[in-house]
Order: structure tokens, then C-alpha cells, then sequence
């Protein structure tokens, strides 16, 4: 009877830990981006995992236009710095620069931030094209980076349920 119910449970773990590792890879897109209009120009700023971390991350803006049609013919850049507004002394962290390419989609750019702190950045992003410049300002909060709680508690589950599984197999070879 013992036996049957770990049985059931063991089966339960595996099931569980195979549908939170499909989960967490659908994770790895580019999604929850912050948008923003500035004359005309529809700009989206998004990072790998929907959020922003310390550490280097894949950055990406999508750029429309009014049409909503992609615009593929703009150089973007970028600057980062903390927010000075905020109480705590930022004075040593230094802004960054990211350099965007064009990504695989129209209308997309990507690039790489490294982020030194978490804490409320300002990304202020230059778009130039058509002889014209324009400027977007997205505020990002960078979480730290950590360990991934999920799939360690899901390892230790698993051998908490092995463990449990050879002490019941011993006590009945034990026993007969």
C-alpha cells in the first residue's frame, strides 16, 4: 500500500518538474516591454525573461509607425543611468551605452545591457532616421539576478523522494 502511494507520488514529481521545465523555457522570449509614443513613432522597449536584471541581458526596441508598420531603416542607441532622484548615493555607478542591431524580425533592434546594480534606471534611447532624431525615455526596474528557487526546489525534491524511497525499500527487504 506504502509502496503504491509513493509510486503515485514519485510519478506526480516527474510530471511536474517536466511541465515547469516547459514553462520555464517558454519563459525566454521578450515580452512585457514598456511602450511609448513620441511623434508619431510607436517604441517598445523589452527585455529577455520580461525583465530587466543585473548582469549582461539582451535589450530590444520595436519601433512602428503610426500605420503601425515597422520602420527598418533607424540607427538606435542608447544610454542607462540610475535614477539620481532617488535617495540613496548613486554618484559611483556609472551610465552605460548599448548599441542596438538590427534584430530578426522587421522593425526590431537588439542589443546588450550590463546592468552593475539593481534599482530604477533610466534607458534614454536616440532614434535617428530620415534626418531626424528623436528621443524616448523608458524607466526600467533591474532586479538582481539569483538563484533560480524553482529548479533547485524541484532537485530537491526529487532526491528527498528517492531518499524516501530507499529507506521504504530497505525496511521491506529488511523485513521478509
Amino acid at each position: 500500500m506504502k509502496y503504491n502511494i509513493l509510486k503515485s507520488l514519485f510519478l506526480s514529481l516527474i510530471i511536474s518538474l517536466t511541465f515547469s521545465t516547459f514553462v520555464m523555457a517558454d519563459s525566454m522570449n521578450m515580452d512585457n516591454g514598456s511602450e511609448k509614443k513620441v511623434d508619431g513613432i510607436k517604441s517598445e522597449l523589452s527585455f529577455k525573461n520580461g525583465k530587466a536584471q543585473t548582469g549582461d541581458g539582451d535589450i530590444m526596441v520595436t519601433l512602428l509607425d503610426s500605420n503601425n508598420k515597422a520602420i527598418t531603416d533607424a540607427t538606435v542607441t542608447a544610454t542607462a543611468e540610475m535614477d539620481k532622484s532617488m535617495s540613496m548615493n548613486m554618484s559611483d555607478v556609472k551610465p552605460i551605452t548599448i548599441e542596438f542591431q538590427k534584430g530578426d524580425a522587421q522593425g526590431q533592434y537588439m542589443g546588450t545591457a550590463n546592468f552593475s546594480d539593481k534599482g530604477k534606471w533610466i534607458v534614454k534611447t536616440t532614434i535617428k532616421m530620415g534626418g531626424q532624431e528623436k528621443n524616448v525615455d523608458f524607466d526600467v526596474d533591474v532586479a538582481g539576478t539569483g538563484p533560480n528557487l524553482g529548479i533547485i526546489g524541484g532537485f530537491v525534491g526529487v532526491m528527498a523522494l528517492i531518499i524516501i524511497v530507499a529507506a521504504v525499500k530497505k525496511k521491506k527487504t529488511t523485513k521478509a
